[in-house]
Protein backbone atom coordinates (compact mmCIF):
# COMPACT_ATOMS: atom_id res chain seq x y z
CA UNK A 1 0.00 0.00 0.00
CA UNK A 2 1.27 3.64 -1.13
CA UNK A 3 0.34 7.09 0.00
CA UNK A 4 -1.70 7.91 -2.77
CA UNK A 5 -0.84 11.56 -4.28
CA UNK A 6 -3.93 11.63 -6.70
CA UNK A 7 -6.70 13.83 -4.67
CA UNK A 8 -9.94 14.88 -5.42
CA UNK A 9 -9.41 18.18 -6.78
CA UNK A 10 -7.51 16.60 -9.25
CA UNK A 11 -9.92 13.82 -10.13
CA UNK A 12 -12.05 17.08 -10.27
CA UNK A 13 -9.59 18.21 -13.11
CA UNK A 14 -10.13 15.01 -14.78
CA UNK A 15 -13.68 14.96 -15.11
CA UNK A 16 -14.08 18.76 -16.08
CA UNK A 17 -11.65 17.66 -19.27
CA UNK A 18 -14.12 15.13 -20.11
CA UNK A 19 -16.66 18.02 -20.01
CA UNK A 20 -14.62 20.33 -21.58
CA UNK A 21 -14.29 17.49 -24.36
CA UNK A 22 -17.62 15.90 -24.54
CA UNK A 23 -20.08 18.94 -24.03
CA UNK A 24 -21.86 17.73 -20.99
CA UNK A 25 -23.28 19.68 -18.44
CA UNK A 26 -20.93 22.02 -16.18
CA UNK A 27 -19.63 20.59 -12.69
CA UNK A 28 -18.96 21.69 -9.58
CA UNK A 29 -15.40 20.94 -9.89
CA UNK A 30 -14.10 21.82 -6.36
CA UNK A 31 -16.45 18.95 -4.91
CA UNK A 32 -15.05 16.00 -3.42
CA UNK A 33 -18.07 13.92 -4.68
CA UNK A 34 -17.35 13.73 -7.78
CA UNK A 35 -20.32 12.18 -9.43
CA UNK A 36 -20.33 13.31 -12.98
CA UNK A 37 -23.52 13.86 -15.62
CA UNK A 38 -22.70 12.31 -19.01
CA UNK A 39 -23.93 13.32 -22.24
CA UNK A 40 -27.34 11.04 -21.54
CA UNK A 41 -27.00 10.42 -18.12
CA UNK A 42 -26.30 6.73 -16.63
CA UNK A 43 -25.65 3.94 -19.55
CA UNK A 44 -28.13 1.31 -17.52
CA UNK A 45 -30.43 2.82 -14.96
CA UNK A 46 -32.17 -0.45 -14.71
CA UNK A 47 -31.73 -3.89 -15.78
CA UNK A 48 -33.19 -4.10 -19.14
CA UNK A 49 -33.40 -6.86 -21.03
CA UNK A 50 -30.33 -7.58 -23.62
CA UNK A 51 -32.71 -7.24 -27.02
CA UNK A 52 -33.80 -3.71 -25.07
CA UNK A 53 -29.96 -2.56 -24.61
CA UNK A 54 -28.96 -3.25 -27.93
CA UNK A 55 -32.18 -1.48 -29.62
CA UNK A 56 -31.36 1.50 -27.49
CA UNK A 57 -27.08 1.49 -28.37
CA UNK A 58 -28.08 1.00 -32.06
CA UNK A 59 -30.49 4.65 -31.50
CA UNK A 60 -27.31 6.38 -30.51
CA UNK A 61 -24.98 7.44 -32.94
CA UNK A 62 -21.49 6.06 -32.81
CA UNK A 63 -19.48 9.78 -31.73
CA UNK A 64 -22.22 10.45 -28.71
CA UNK A 65 -22.04 6.80 -27.80
CA UNK A 66 -18.08 7.33 -27.77
CA UNK A 67 -18.57 10.55 -25.31
CA UNK A 68 -20.96 8.70 -23.40
CA UNK A 69 -18.45 5.59 -22.89
CA UNK A 70 -15.78 7.83 -22.44
CA UNK A 71 -17.24 10.29 -19.34
CA UNK A 72 -18.41 6.97 -17.61
CA UNK A 73 -15.09 6.17 -17.76
CA UNK A 74 -14.29 9.64 -16.21
CA UNK A 75 -16.35 8.76 -13.41
CA UNK A 76 -15.43 5.69 -12.58
CA UNK A 77 -11.67 7.13 -12.46
CA UNK A 78 -12.90 9.72 -9.95
CA UNK A 79 -14.71 7.38 -7.69
CA UNK A 80 -11.43 5.35 -8.37
CA UNK A 81 -9.96 8.38 -6.45
CA UNK A 82 -12.38 9.07 -4.21
CA UNK A 83 -11.43 5.32 -2.92
CA UNK A 84 -8.16 5.58 -3.00
CA UNK A 85 -8.96 8.62 -0.80
CA UNK A 86 -10.77 6.53 2.00
CA UNK A 87 -7.98 4.53 1.54
CA UNK A 88 -5.47 6.96 3.09
CA UNK A 89 -7.91 8.08 5.48
CA UNK A 90 -8.59 4.42 7.11
CA UNK A 91 -5.12 2.92 7.34
CA UNK A 92 -4.17 6.34 9.15
CA UNK A 93 -5.98 5.08 11.78
CA UNK A 94 -6.43 1.10 11.38
CA UNK A 95 -2.84 -1.17 10.88
CA UNK A 96 -2.62 -2.36 6.84
CA UNK A 97 -2.22 -6.13 8.31
CA UNK A 98 -4.64 -8.96 8.16
CA UNK A 99 -5.78 -8.82 11.67
CA UNK A 100 -7.84 -5.70 12.94
CA UNK A 101 -5.35 -3.58 15.12
CA UNK A 102 -5.45 0.30 14.84
CA UNK A 103 -2.31 2.29 14.54
CA UNK A 104 -0.63 3.17 18.38
CA UNK A 105 -1.72 6.92 18.78
CA UNK A 106 -2.56 8.22 15.56
CA UNK A 107 -4.54 10.62 16.86
CA UNK A 108 -7.84 9.97 14.64
CA UNK A 109 -11.45 7.99 15.24
CA UNK A 110 -11.82 5.18 13.62
CA UNK A 111 -14.82 6.66 10.69
CA UNK A 112 -12.36 9.59 10.42
CA UNK A 113 -13.01 11.06 7.23
CA UNK A 114 -14.53 7.88 5.52
CA UNK A 115 -16.90 9.05 2.89
CA UNK A 116 -19.81 7.42 1.79
CA UNK A 117 -19.71 6.14 -2.03
CA UNK A 118 -22.52 5.17 -4.71
CA UNK A 119 -21.64 2.15 -6.58
CA UNK A 120 -23.90 2.39 -9.31
CA UNK A 121 -20.83 3.83 -11.53
CA UNK A 122 -19.68 0.13 -11.51
CA UNK A 123 -22.34 -1.05 -12.71
CA UNK A 124 -22.61 1.82 -15.43
CA UNK A 125 -19.20 1.05 -16.22
CA UNK A 126 -19.63 -2.81 -16.82
CA UNK A 127 -22.80 -2.28 -19.25
CA UNK A 128 -20.72 -0.05 -21.40
CA UNK A 129 -17.43 -2.32 -21.31
CA UNK A 130 -18.42 -4.35 -23.86
CA UNK A 131 -19.78 -1.60 -26.41
CA UNK A 132 -18.28 -0.21 -29.01
CA UNK A 133 -16.24 1.87 -29.46
CA UNK A 134 -13.99 -0.49 -27.64
CA UNK A 135 -11.46 0.68 -25.42
CA UNK A 136 -9.30 -2.29 -25.78
CA UNK A 137 -7.18 -1.67 -21.90
CA UNK A 138 -10.12 0.20 -20.80
CA UNK A 139 -12.95 -2.11 -21.26
CA UNK A 140 -10.46 -4.84 -19.72
CA UNK A 141 -9.45 -3.18 -17.01
CA UNK A 142 -13.02 -1.66 -15.80
CA UNK A 143 -14.25 -5.27 -15.70
CA UNK A 144 -10.93 -6.60 -13.56
CA UNK A 145 -11.27 -3.84 -11.69
CA UNK A 146 -15.41 -3.73 -10.76
CA UNK A 147 -15.16 -6.39 -7.97
CA UNK A 148 -12.77 -5.40 -5.55
CA UNK A 149 -13.85 -1.96 -6.00
CA UNK A 150 -16.95 -2.60 -5.21
CA UNK A 151 -15.78 -4.52 -2.43
CA UNK A 152 -13.96 -1.37 -1.24
CA UNK A 153 -16.53 0.74 -1.45
CA UNK A 154 -18.92 -1.50 -0.07
CA UNK A 155 -16.71 -1.71 3.21
CA UNK A 156 -15.84 1.95 3.49
CA UNK A 157 -20.09 2.18 3.06
CA UNK A 158 -20.71 0.08 6.02
CA UNK A 159 -18.32 2.19 8.16
CA UNK A 160 -19.26 5.04 7.16
CA UNK A 161 -23.00 4.04 8.30
CA UNK A 162 -22.16 1.68 10.80
CA UNK A 163 -22.60 3.03 14.68
CA UNK A 164 -22.56 -0.34 16.77
CA UNK A 165 -18.79 -1.53 15.12
CA UNK A 166 -17.19 -0.85 18.86
CA UNK A 167 -19.60 -3.40 20.15
CA UNK A 168 -18.18 -6.87 21.09
CA UNK A 169 -14.73 -5.59 21.07
CA UNK A 170 -15.16 -4.25 17.57
CA UNK A 171 -16.55 -7.34 15.89
CA UNK A 172 -18.27 -5.57 13.38
CA UNK A 173 -15.14 -3.38 12.56
CA UNK A 174 -13.13 -6.52 11.63
CA UNK A 175 -15.53 -8.10 9.47
CA UNK A 176 -15.67 -4.82 7.64
CA UNK A 177 -11.23 -4.90 7.62
CA UNK A 178 -11.12 -8.21 6.39
CA UNK A 179 -13.66 -6.89 3.22
CA UNK A 180 -11.24 -3.99 2.91
CA UNK A 181 -7.93 -5.55 3.56
CA UNK A 182 -8.84 -8.51 1.58
CA UNK A 183 -9.02 -6.66 -1.80
CA UNK A 184 -6.86 -3.42 -1.39
CA UNK A 185 -4.12 -4.50 -3.18
CA UNK A 186 -5.72 -5.71 -5.76
CA UNK A 187 -7.86 -2.85 -6.48
CA UNK A 188 -5.08 -0.09 -6.34
CA UNK A 189 -2.94 -1.67 -9.26
CA UNK A 190 -5.89 -2.14 -10.92
CA UNK A 191 -7.12 1.23 -10.38
CA UNK A 192 -3.96 2.52 -11.10
CA UNK A 193 -3.51 0.96 -14.47
CA UNK A 194 -6.77 2.51 -15.41
CA UNK A 195 -6.59 5.93 -14.45
CA UNK A 196 -2.83 5.42 -16.39
CA UNK A 197 -5.07 4.74 -19.29
CA UNK A 198 -7.34 7.24 -19.60
CA UNK A 199 -4.81 9.93 -18.36
CA UNK A 200 -3.21 9.12 -21.68
CA UNK A 201 -6.28 8.85 -23.63
CA UNK A 202 -7.55 12.43 -22.00
CA UNK A 203 -4.48 13.53 -22.85
CA UNK A 204 -4.72 12.75 -26.95
CA UNK A 205 -8.33 14.12 -26.87
CA UNK A 206 -7.95 17.20 -25.18
CA UNK A 207 -4.88 18.05 -27.62
CA UNK A 208 -7.05 17.18 -31.02
CA UNK A 209 -9.83 19.48 -28.91
CA UNK A 210 -7.88 22.34 -28.48
CA UNK A 211 -6.17 22.25 -32.22
CA UNK A 212 -9.77 21.97 -33.41
CA UNK A 213 -9.98 25.32 -31.57
CA UNK A 214 -7.31 26.72 -32.55
CA UNK A 215 -7.90 25.60 -36.43
CA UNK A 216 -11.21 27.61 -36.21
CA UNK A 217 -9.37 30.32 -34.72
CA UNK A 218 -11.37 30.12 -31.19
CA UNK A 219 -8.30 32.04 -29.38
CA UNK A 220 -10.16 32.77 -26.43
CA UNK A 221 -12.02 29.55 -25.43
CA UNK A 222 -8.25 27.97 -26.68
CA UNK A 223 -5.93 29.73 -24.74
CA UNK A 224 -8.30 28.94 -21.80
CA UNK A 225 -8.55 25.34 -22.30
CA UNK A 226 -4.99 25.16 -22.90
CA UNK A 227 -4.25 27.34 -19.31
CA UNK A 228 -5.57 24.47 -17.72
CA UNK A 229 -4.31 21.63 -19.72
CA UNK A 230 -0.88 22.82 -18.70
CA UNK A 231 -1.55 23.11 -15.25
CA UNK A 232 -2.60 20.20 -15.17
CA UNK A 233 0.82 19.01 -16.65
CA UNK A 234 2.21 20.64 -13.63
CA UNK A 235 0.32 18.86 -11.29
CA UNK A 236 0.89 15.85 -13.22
CA UNK A 237 4.94 16.59 -12.69
CA UNK A 238 4.52 16.93 -8.97
CA UNK A 239 2.21 13.86 -8.45
CA UNK A 240 5.11 11.79 -10.56
CA UNK A 241 8.02 12.90 -8.41
CA UNK A 242 5.68 12.32 -5.60
CA UNK A 243 5.65 15.11 -3.81
CA UNK A 244 2.95 16.99 -2.25
CA UNK A 245 2.66 19.84 0.14
CA UNK A 246 4.49 18.40 2.76
CA UNK A 247 7.61 17.76 1.14
CA UNK A 248 7.19 20.69 -1.47
CA UNK A 249 10.68 21.67 -0.99
CA UNK A 250 12.26 18.19 -2.60
CA UNK A 251 10.09 19.45 -5.97
CA UNK A 252 12.76 19.56 -8.57
CA UNK A 253 11.62 22.44 -11.27
CA UNK A 254 13.16 21.54 -14.17
CA UNK A 255 10.18 19.86 -16.11
CA UNK A 256 7.85 22.66 -14.46
CA UNK A 257 9.70 26.26 -15.28
CA UNK A 258 9.01 25.55 -19.13
CA UNK A 259 5.66 24.77 -18.29
CA UNK A 260 4.91 28.09 -16.30
CA UNK A 261 6.34 29.99 -19.23
CA UNK A 262 4.50 28.58 -21.47
CA UNK A 263 1.41 29.20 -19.36
CA UNK A 264 2.68 33.02 -19.00
CA UNK A 265 2.01 32.96 -22.70
CA UNK A 266 -0.98 31.35 -22.50
CA UNK A 267 -2.43 33.66 -20.07
CA UNK A 268 -1.03 36.87 -22.18
CA UNK A 269 -2.40 35.45 -25.30
CA UNK A 270 -5.76 35.26 -23.65
CA UNK A 271 -5.68 38.40 -22.30
CA UNK A 272 -5.18 39.82 -26.23
CA UNK A 273 -7.99 37.72 -27.53
CA UNK A 274 -10.55 39.20 -25.06
CA UNK A 275 -9.47 42.87 -25.73
CA UNK A 276 -10.39 42.37 -29.38
CA UNK A 277 -14.12 43.36 -29.48
CA UNK A 278 -14.28 41.13 -33.03
CA UNK A 279 -12.53 38.04 -30.74
CA UNK A 280 -15.54 38.35 -28.56
CA UNK A 281 -18.49 38.67 -31.01
CA UNK A 282 -16.77 35.74 -33.04
CA UNK A 283 -16.75 33.23 -30.38
CA UNK A 284 -20.51 34.61 -29.11
CA UNK A 285 -19.05 36.08 -25.65
CA UNK A 286 -21.48 38.55 -23.46
CA UNK A 287 -18.29 40.03 -21.93
CA UNK A 288 -14.54 40.68 -22.17
CA UNK A 289 -13.93 39.50 -18.89
CA UNK A 290 -15.57 36.42 -18.67
CA UNK A 291 -13.06 34.37 -16.50
CA UNK A 292 -12.31 37.68 -14.24
CA UNK A 293 -8.88 37.30 -13.61
CA UNK A 294 -9.03 33.93 -12.65
CA UNK A 295 -6.48 32.93 -15.35
CA UNK A 296 -4.11 34.83 -13.74
CA UNK A 297 -4.25 33.77 -10.53
CA UNK A 298 -4.08 30.46 -12.06
CA UNK A 299 -0.83 31.70 -13.06
CA UNK A 300 0.31 33.34 -9.74
CA UNK A 301 -0.55 30.47 -7.92
CA UNK A 302 1.94 28.46 -9.61
CA UNK A 303 4.90 31.18 -9.62
CA UNK A 304 3.82 31.18 -5.70
CA UNK A 305 4.68 27.55 -5.61
CA UNK A 306 7.91 27.79 -7.30
CA UNK A 307 8.90 30.72 -5.38
CA UNK A 308 8.61 28.34 -2.11
CA UNK A 309 10.80 25.94 -3.42
CA UNK A 310 13.12 27.85 -4.10
CA UNK A 311 12.87 29.43 -0.56
CA UNK A 312 13.95 25.85 0.82
CA UNK A 313 11.27 26.63 3.37
CA UNK A 314 8.50 23.64 3.98
CA UNK A 315 5.03 24.85 4.41
CA UNK A 316 3.99 24.59 8.21
CA UNK A 317 0.49 22.89 8.10
CA UNK A 318 0.39 21.05 4.67
CA UNK A 319 -2.54 19.80 4.95
CA UNK A 320 -4.38 23.25 4.60
CA UNK A 321 -4.50 25.64 1.50
CA UNK A 322 -1.58 27.58 1.88
CA UNK A 323 -0.43 30.55 -0.97
CA UNK A 324 2.69 28.44 -2.50
CA UNK A 325 1.29 25.00 -1.70
CA UNK A 326 0.19 22.39 -4.74
CA UNK A 327 -3.31 22.41 -2.49
CA UNK A 328 -3.63 25.99 -3.59
CA UNK A 329 -2.68 25.41 -7.28
CA UNK A 330 -5.39 22.88 -6.85
CA UNK A 331 -8.52 25.21 -5.27
CA UNK A 332 -7.44 27.43 -8.38
CA UNK A 333 -7.87 25.29 -10.95
CA UNK A 334 -10.92 23.89 -9.78
CA UNK A 335 -12.33 27.46 -9.65
CA UNK A 336 -11.02 27.73 -13.37
CA UNK A 337 -12.41 24.94 -14.48
CA UNK A 338 -16.02 25.50 -13.11
CA UNK A 339 -15.86 28.83 -14.48
CA UNK A 340 -14.62 27.19 -18.13
CA UNK A 341 -17.89 24.76 -18.03
CA UNK A 342 -20.10 27.70 -17.27
CA UNK A 343 -18.81 30.23 -20.06
CA UNK A 344 -18.35 27.60 -22.60
CA UNK A 345 -20.14 24.42 -22.19
CA UNK A 346 -23.26 25.13 -19.91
Amino acid sequence: MRRHMITGLAAACVLASAVMLGGCSGQDAGKKDAASETTAGTAAETEAPEEEETSAEAEIDPETMDIIKYNIYVEMNNYMVEVLDNVDSYYLVVEYADEFAFVPDSGYDYKFDIRYLNTDIIDDALAVADMEPAYEKLDDLAKQVAEPMRAMMDGFNKINKSSDFADNQYAKAKEYHAEIQGNVEAFEQLAYAFMDEISVIGNERMAAHEQKMLDEGNLIIYNSSHAITIVNQILAECYAQGVDDANITELDLTNIRPLYEELIATVAAYDEAVSDSNQIMKESLSNSAPFDGLLNSLSQSVEWMIKQVESGRPIEDPGSEYLGGIIHIQVVLSQCIERYNTVFVE
